[in-house]
């Protein structure tokens, strides 16, 4: 909203600050266009350690120990030989997610086993760093075809975020699930329904309805963001983007970000635990730091 008239120096001034707010911008797109040169650089370079890092989840390949060879042969539990060889490193990613906290409260019971099947787990930055994809990638299982789940952010600020990243888009994916008892987002609800009218008025039957349920997999629905208009829309009963709309982004985008900046990074850390100890005091939009050594009196 403009303000009231401004003295002709004053005016002048202003408009000497906002000159100077262009030449910012413009700095500001230079930059961006040399750290997307800089990211897919290191890209280039980092890629080939996750994908080392999936062969050894999945099995494909053993790690080259020396030095550490003694303190796992000390360390390591014995494998009953009944049992079979253990193909690389099992539940890898299912514990890796359930001990980031963004994550442990949207995992539920019936999840895991379809989680058990989750191989690879990987963030990739648009090449212009205006977004993020996630991908899940599963081994063949029984609950859905699908060999990779993926989700979308579009944050044109990304980079530039200031710790509130402005949403443009959040893009899902359909899940091919194989049987409809086999989705873990819906249950069967049986209901009694009784005719009001016709020839059937007054009998009971009953309706079997498909009904959501608590599952993680909701979590590669698209979802639908505020417009400017439903922002200056009066809130009440019955508005499209009520208190608990605005949450269910709000928890969505913490996973994004935890999965970003935090599990996909160091994911060994998470499996093993160690990143817990440094998490308490650590907000999910931003990267892994140490967290504070400060004890509670």
């Amino acid at each position: 909203m403009a303000g009231p008239p401004l003295p002709k120096e004053v005016l002048q001034r202003v408009l000497g600050l906002k000159a100077l707010e262009e030449q910012r911008e413009a700095q500001m797109k230079a930059y961006l266009v040399e750290r997307a040169a800089l990211e897919q650089k290191y890209k280039a370079l980092i890629d080939p350690i996750y994908g080392e890092r999936s062969k050894i989840v999945r099995g494909e390949l053993e790690p080259a120990l020396s030095e550490d060879r003694a303190t796992v042969e000390q360390a390591g539990t014995t494998t009953d030989e009944a049992d079979g060889p253990i193909v690389g490193v099992p539940d890898f990613w299912l514990s890796a997610l359930g001990r980031n906290e963004a994550f442990e409260h949207f995992l539920e019971e019936p999840d895991v086993a379809a989680l058990k099947y989750l191989v690879d787990v990987r963030c990739a930055d648009f090449e212009d760093l205006t977004g993020f994809t996630v991908e899940f990638e599963f081994a063949e299982n029984p609950f859905f075809s699908d060999s990779v789940l993926t989700k979308s952010y579009a944050i044109p600020n990304l980079v530039d975020a200031n710790g509130q990243p402005e949403l443009e888009k959040i893009t899902g994916c359909e899940i091919a699930w194989k049987d409809a008892k086999d989705n873990l987002c819906v249950h069967e609800v049986k209901k009694k329904q009784k005719s009001k009218r016709g020839k059937n008025a007054g009998q009971t039957r009953v309706v079997a309805k498909l009904e959501d349920k608590p599952s993680f997999f909701h979590f590669f629905k698209s979802i639908k963001l505020p417009s400017a208009d439903d922002d200056d829309e009066d809130e009440g009963d019955g508005e499209e983007f009520d208190d608990a709309a605005r949450d269910k982004i709000d928890n969505d985008v913490e996973l994004a970000f935890a999965l970003r900046n935090q599990i996909v990074p160091h994911a060994v850390l998470w499996f093993t635990g160690e990143a817990c100890d440094d998490d308490d005091d650590e907000d999910y939009d931003y990267d892994d730091e140490e967290g504070s050594d400060d004890e509670e009196d």
